[in-house]
């Protein structure tokens, strides 16, 4: 069970995560709580936060730590027609990004239509994995708490109306790219949207993915210091399911020198 790897971490620098993740800050709860390996994978939503990474990574280059520290970052997909994300080759080689995270989201959904919902969310999802930049589809099926506080999502308190082929088309396109799929515990395992019929449903889905031959990352997903160490809630999930360590994905390091 691979519960010392965390590969979803945000800093304070973009303004997503709180004042408490700091670099020096997460990194000395990370060695706290016995994690060895980690990403950062701060948001880039617009070309204008480019800046703020690179200051991201002179801090990571002022680590002289234990940890080993993969360059990575996290993005959005900002066009629900053609699935399109937020960021381009040449953004990745300006930052010299190492590792690409990404999913769904923002809120595209104004109208409780089941139906609809899940084919698009499928449909972005799908578009995430097939693009040649993203190593990693986050949280499926997460949602942000908006969309159940106004109602739009209420129906969904487990994953009954995912149907078969959606899993299967999932599956056959995650394997074809080696496109990893998250388990992420701040965004499901914790996260109080989702009871227990859900995360039931959620591990059946994973065993589904599991069986069809994916591979998955670790991640707390943490936005606050008290959240660093959840990455092995999400170990303790795939391993209850039965994913073995050798699909647990682990990239390698980066040179901060």
């Amino acid at each position: 069970m691979r519960d010392d790897v965390d590969l979803h971490i945000h800093t304070a620098r973009i303004g997503c995560a709180n004042e408490t993740m700091t670099v020096p800050a997460l990194l000395e709860r990370c060695e706290q709580e016995g994690i060895t390996t980690i990403a950062i994978t701060d948001h880039l939503n617009t070309p204008d936060q480019l800046p703020t990474h690179l200051q991201i990574k002179e801090d990571l280059r002022a680590y002289e730590g234990p940890i080993k520290i993969t360059w990575g970052v996290e993005v959005n997909v900002i066009d629900k027609d053609t699935g399109a994300v937020s960021i381009n080759e040449e953004q990745v080689e300006e930052a010299g990004f190492e590792f690409v995270i990404g999913g769904p989201h923002s809120t595209y959904f104004t109208e409780p239509d089941i139906r609809g919902i899940i084919d698009l969310q499928h449909k972005l999802m799908m578009a995430v994995v097939n693009n040649p930049l993203v190593d990693v589809l986050v949280h499926p099926w997460w949602f942000g708490r908006g969309e159940f506080e106004n109602g739009t999502l209420a129906w969904m308190t487990d994953l009954q109306q995912v149907p078969e082929e959606h899993i299967d088309e999932l599956a056959e396109a995650a394997v074809a790219t080696g496109t990893a799929i998250e388990m992420n515990a701040c965004a499901i395992i914790t996260n109080p949207m989702y009871g227990p019929a859900f995360q039931e449903d959620y591990k059946r889905y994973l065993r589904d993915l599991y069986e069809r031959g994916v591979s998955f990352t670790v991640s707390s997903d943490a936005h606050d210091i008290n959240s660093v160490g959840r990455s092995k809630l999400a170990a303790q999930y795939l391993d209850e399911i039965g994913v073995p360590d050798d699909r647990i994905v682990v990239p390698p390091p980066s040179d901060f020198s």
